[in-house]
């Protein structure tokens, strides 16, 4: 027989299943920007190390104006990178959390649902330890009758 307490259970456990899910895409999420932050990293680092190594040697303005556009922007493009590696962090402690109370609230359901069905096995318990008790008593007021 099917309980309340069943398919509060089973929606809390889809709850944290959920949860679960939105968490491991974040994290993914969350790492691929961390990759791509890392990319831009070294980018800039090569772009710089090669705009040294021109002005070491015979250049012209524009060869070194183009390296320096290009490390500015790499240098946006890396501003805006640590922005949304900030912006998911905050999203992944917030589904973090929501995990959290997810998991909380399954447990409750699930040691309620526990409780309930203890509760419902003392009750099966005493009706059929009163339908012996009755029964012996008729038994025993027939063989006085008959007695």
């Amino acid at each position: 027989m099917k309980t309340v307490w069943s398919a509060l259970l089973a929606k809390a456990e889809r709850g944290v299943s959920d949860a679960r899910l939105k968490l491991a895409e974040i994290n993914r999420r969350r790492e691929n920007a961390l990759l791509q932050e890392e990319k831009v990293a070294a980018l800039l680092l090569d772009y710089n190390q090669q705009l040294h190594a021109v002005q070491k040697r015979d250049h012209g303005a524009t060869e070194v104006n183009n390296y320096r556009h290009f490390i500015v922007q790499l240098q946006e493009l890396k501003t805006r990178a640590k922005v949304e590696q900030q912006r998911i962090d905050i999203e992944f402690q917030l589904a973090r959390q929501i995990l959290i109370n997810a998991e909380r609230e399954r447990m409750k359901v699930d040691h309620l649902a526990t409780r309930a069905e203890e509760k419902q096995q003392r009750e099966a318990r005493s009706l059929e330890t009163r339908n012996i008790d009755a029964q012996a008593i008729q038994q025993h007021n027939f063989r006085a009758r008959i007695s």
